[in-house]
Parts: structure tokens; sequence; C-alpha cells
């Protein structure tokens, strides 16, 4: 029996049979359209989510004192650090160059990050404040929109992110505007004058978002702490390949000098890898969740098969008859089972598109289905038809034609 013969007879018995058929087919597209659209719908929250706070930069590491445990600091997040008996490492200006002999440390850019109360005309605000380097912040340099951005020898000088500037008072901030920042703590005040506006930035996953930060240079963050070391201190590393290495062989170094304090590193790699290693986890018990569909799907088109079997025992043992062999009969209703889960499959993953389209703009990321997904899809599909069609095609292959033909 040739294979253009077994695809004409498979389709002549779906276009006779068009209710069975659709019956028997809206588990499979259930079942595939379910999974991609969890699998892409895991996708586009990746990468929205990662779209939001930039890109990581995996050459980095950060060193942190341990007292900054459960707390996002300047860091943006928590990082976990456990707690110990020895006391917060004191970061100063003795430890950068350590840091710098390391072999594959490139760049050494200590921050000192807190908060601070704000006033310009006569409202009060809570702010970020973060003091930096002004020559190792050349990417937050680059993205100045109005004014300047910090230079080394400014004291009471600051520049404020694109939130603080436009929304945060009632009136807008612009460079030359006087903001009073007062330390909540000591009630320490200072008056600086803005000198730029920083355009609106995603800012990093690390770092955070430098739309609500105030800048000012560590001198100038005296003029409301007396903060005299670093609460975080950022590190780049000249390959992403070696960044671990790098970490352990700082975190070395500096357990000479910082011997009896507690400090830890952590890598934006393993960072990074570990957001990954969920979100592939949420993406596949998503799609497994879906897949139950699919198996009721599978059972269902198990039960139309053996129904078609038992349907067409006469037909068969004409067939047999007139010399069609066992593996004839048997491949037939196979290809059948397996063309009905493809045609499914198909009408599936195009409901998928449409539905992951409606959900992506509803939500205001864009989200598309990916041709790994797609594939995943189809594949269930076809393999959960397939397996389905086995036990029905291997009965209509083993029927006897004398007792086939008998069959009223």
């Amino acid at each position: 029996m040739r294979a253009s013969d077994v695809l004409e007879y498979s389709l002549s018995d779906f276009n006779s049979n068009k209710f069975k058929t659709t019956m028997s087919s809206l588990g499979i597209i259930i079942g595939v359209m379910a999974i991609v659209v969890m699998m892409s719908l895991s996708d586009g929250v990746y990468s929205g989510v990662s779209a939001q706070f930039g890109d990581l930069d995996v050459n980095q590491m950060i060193l942190l004192p341990a007292s900054l445990q459960d707390q996002s600091g300047g860091a943006g997040i928590s990082f976990g650090i456990r707690q110990t008996e020895k006391a917060p490492a004191r970061f100063t200006d003795r430890d950068i160059p350590i840091i710098m002999n390391v072999p594959g440390i490139i760049e050494v850019n200590p921050k000192v990050s807190g908060s601070a109360s704000a006033t310009y005309n006569n409202e009060n605000r809570s702010v970020s404040i973060q003091g930096v380097e002004p020559a190792s912040e050349k990417g937050l340099a680059a993205t100045v929109d109005k004014g300047r951005f910090l230079t080394p020898s400014d004291r009471y000088m600051v520049v404020v992110g694109s939130k603080v500037a436009n929304g945060t008072f009632d009136r807008v901030l612009r460079p030359g505007a006087i903001l009073t920042l007062t330390n909540p703590m000591t009630g320490q005040a200072q008056d600086y004058t803005i000198v730029g506006i920083l355009k609106e930035g995603n800012g990093s996953i690390i770092s955070g978002s430098p739309n609500s930060n105030v800048y000012m240079t560590m001198d100038g963050i005296k003029g409301i702490s007396n903060q005299d070391t670093y609460t975080e201190i950022y590190i780049r590393c000249d390959s992403p390949d070696r960044v671990e290495e790098a970490a352990a062989a700082v975190k070395e170094a500096l357990n000479r000098v910082h011997r009896n304090e507690a400090f830890d590193i952590v890598t934006v790699k393993s960072f990074s890898q570990a957001i990954t290693a969920i979100f592939d986890y949420i993406k596949y018990i998503l799609g497994g969740i879906a897949g139950i569909s699919l198996v009721v799907g599978g059972i269902g088109i198990m039960n139309v098969m053996m129904l078609t079997v038992k349907e067409r025992t006469k037909e068969i043992g004409l067939m047999k008859a007139v010399g069609a062999t066992t593996g004839n009969v048997r491949n037939l209703f196979l290809v059948e089972s397996t063309l009905l889960g493809v045609i499914s499959g198909l009408i599936g993953l195009v409901i998928a598109m449409v539905v992951t389209g409606i959900v992506g703009g509803a939500a205001g990321m864009p989200m598309s289905v990916s041709m790994q997904n797609a594939a995943i899809g189809l594949a269930f599909g076809a393999l959960t038809t397939t397996i389905a069609g086995v036990y029905p095609a291997s009965q209509a292959a083993t029927l006897d034609p004398i007792d086939a033909l008998r069959t009223e």
C-alpha cells in the first residue's frame, strides 16, 4: 500500500466523519494551545522583567558587608548574606588597591548608599542618595539629559534621576535649583545645587533604577553623613569566564585585612543564572500542567479510534482479503491517528499565537511564540496521538479477515 493511498484514505475518513473528528481533536487542540501559551507567557514575563532592569553585566561582582543581610541598601536587591558573629567589614580607600592588585580585576567602583529627606519649595520627600566616584560612572554620565554630570571637585552639587526631577515634587526640578537634604537619623542638613538631570532609564537588576536616586560625590555626602566607609564596592572582571575565580581571589586577599570582620561577594553571573533557572522551572512546570489536557485528549482519541476500528471491522476484513498485510492495516490506523494529532496541533498553535498576542498586548509586554515552544507543542501533540493510536491500530491489524467479513 503506497503512502499516498494511506494519506488519501485517512483524509477521506476525516471528511466522512467530520463531527467525530472535530470532537476527538478538541482535546489535542486545547492541550497544544495551553502548552504553547504557558511557555510563551513565561518567556515573555522573563524578557519583560529583564528589560525593566536592563542587561546584566556578568563581568561584575559586588562586595558587601554582612550587615546588609535582608536589606536592599544601595544594591537594589536582598542578597541574603549569612549572619555571623563577626562585626561587619569596614571598607575604606585602603581596600581599593588591594582589590585592584587581584589578577583579572580591571575596575573598582566604591559607593556609599543611603536615604535622606529632600526639601524643595517647602515640600518634604524621601529620596535615595548615592555617593559615587564621578570618574567611575561613565555609563551614568552618558545618560545626562539636562545640565552636566558630577566632577571630582564638586562638593555640594548633585545629579538627580528623572523620577526625582519630574513627579517627586509638585514643581519640576531643573539644573540650578537648590535641594535641601537632611539625614533622618542625625538631623544633619545641607543645601545642594542640582547640576544635572538624568534621562529615564531601566537601570540594572543589581544597582536598581537610577530614576529615583540623587547622586553626589564622596565629599558631598559628608555634608549630611559621617559615614566614612563604603556600603558596597562594585568590581569588574576582565572576563565572565573567570569572574568566579576572581571573586574567590578578592575574598582571599581581603581576608588578610578584614580577618575578624564579616563580608561577602556576590557575582552577577551567578545571580543571572539563578534567575534564568527559576524562570525555566516555572516555564516547564506550567507546560507540564498544560500537558495534562494533552493526556486527556489522547485518551479521547484512543476511545474514538477504538470505535473507528469497531465501525470499520468489515472494511478491514475486506482489505485483508484482497491482500492488505497486517502491517498495512496497522500503519493505516497509526497514520490516521498521527495525522489527526498534527492537524489538531497546528490549529492549537495558531490559536496559541492569537492568545499570546492578546495577553501580551494587554500586559504591555511584547510576547510571541518562539520556534522552540511551537516545536515542543506540536511534538507533544503528535506524540500523544501516535501513542494513543498504537493499541487501536494493533487491534485492527490482528482481526481475522473471515470473522471481520462476517460482521454485520
